[in-house]
């Protein structure tokens, strides 16, 4: 069945968009995709993939293209990951040995940045019903830390690879589910909140992409970026994980008498960037403006900033909270530095912890 006459019928995650020219649903958001509801002895997927060639660090090698990951949850389990490197190809998510009623998620674990996937056909040899949830919203916004960046990499291991990038064992992922909320990532590695006063690489920032559906898809083939539906998509919470790269252009920076200038700079534009999301999700959606667990230079600032929209504009919905560090000792790292695989379970709990001190659920 083409993936457009399913739609109807299934529950869609995170921030989609179909390509008409394509005939493709793109999944391309960490733990985008959907669920389906069925009735047989296997479910099938036609997908098309196609790379994404980033530019590696002056004097180093090109590093080589990254492709997405795929897999299904079903009964809460992640089951049948790929790696995806063909235009065309029916991928195996789930099988039975007799006909059985599942639900069944089909999810892209690997970063938007990273490779985008997208689904043209599904398949099983009985019917598919219809799906239907109705459970409360979050979505969360960050950047490698939210994608899961290398969480199940070896030990600090300095090679990142998607098929090592678990959108579902991140933190967001688990703090959401921890608490049964639908849930929904906005997230890239090594992006910003705000644009820097002094760039290091050329780089759009959270604040430029965070309005749009899929702005890195649109921008990749040169389509107009679609405004993202937020009366549509409702969000109880937004969470806010960012800053953790707008302090580097500030700490390398090679005129310390500018550094005071910049951090300001940060404020200012922080600042503007939660307006904006409290402007696009309305008064009634609780924001969260987190920070951690790698650095915590701007931290202070995020604090400020947060204390001035509540003086400001009398919003209560709005706090700020710090994760605790890595601890090296006994979560060790993901790849590259990056929180583990041990790191994002501790992290999920305190989320959920962290929300329901806030929302007093």
């Amino acid at each position: 069945m083409k993936i457009r006459e399913l739609l109807p019928n299934v529950k869609v995650h995170g921030r989609t968009v179909y390509d008409e020219n394509r005939e493709a649903l793109f999944c391309n958001w960490s733990c985008s995709g959907f669920t389906v509801r069925l009735t047989g002895t296997y479910l099938k997927v036609r997908v098309m993939a196609f790379s994404d060639q980033l530019q590696g660090m002056p004097g180093m090698p090109q590093p080589p293209a990254d492709w997405p990951c795929i897999g299904a949850v079903v009964d809460d389990e992640l089951i049948n990951r790929h790696e995806c490197h063909s235009e065309d190809e029916w991928l195996t998510l789930w099988q039975a040995d007799t006909p059985e009623t599942k639900d069944i998620r089909v999810i892209k674990l690997s970063e938007n940045a990273r490779g985008k996937l997208g689904i043209i056909e599904v398949e099983t040899d009985g019917e598919f019903h219809k799906y239907e949830s109705h459970k409360k919203t979050i979505e969360i916004i960050g950047d490698s830390i939210t994608c899961g960046f290398g969480n199940e990499a070896e030990n600090n291991g300095m090679i990142f690879r998607t098929s090592e990038e678990n959108g579902w064992t991140s933190y967001a992922a688990l703090g959401a589910r921890e608490l049964d909320y639908e849930f929904s990532m906005i997230c890239e590695s090594g992006i910003s909140s705000a644009r820097p006063e002094h760039p290091m690489f050329p780089m759009h920032a959270m604040e430029d992409i965070y309005a749009f559906t899929d702005e890195l898809y649109d921008r990749k083939y040169g389509r107009e970026p679609a405004r993202w539906d937020f009366e549509k998509n409702h969000n109880d919470i937004v969470v806010i994980n960012l800053g953790t790269n707008d302090s580097n252009p500030i700490r390398f920076y090679r005129d310390f008498n500018e550094i005071e200038t910049m951090e300001k700079w940060f404020h200012v534009r922080y600042k503007e960037f939660v307006k904006q999301v409290r402007s696009l999700n309305g008064p009634d959606t609780y924001i969260m403006c987190g920070l951690g667990s790698m650095d915590y230079y701007l931290y202070h600032h995020i604090k400020e900033v947060v204390n001035e929209l509540k003086q400001e504009t009398g919003d209560k919905n709005i706090c700020c909270f710090e994760f605790i560090p890595i601890n090296i000792m006994f979560e060790g790292y993901g790849a590259m530095g990056h929180p583990s695989a041990k790191t994002h379970a501790r992290m999920g709990k305190e989320l959920a912890n962290y929300i329901r001190k806030f929302t007093g659920e």
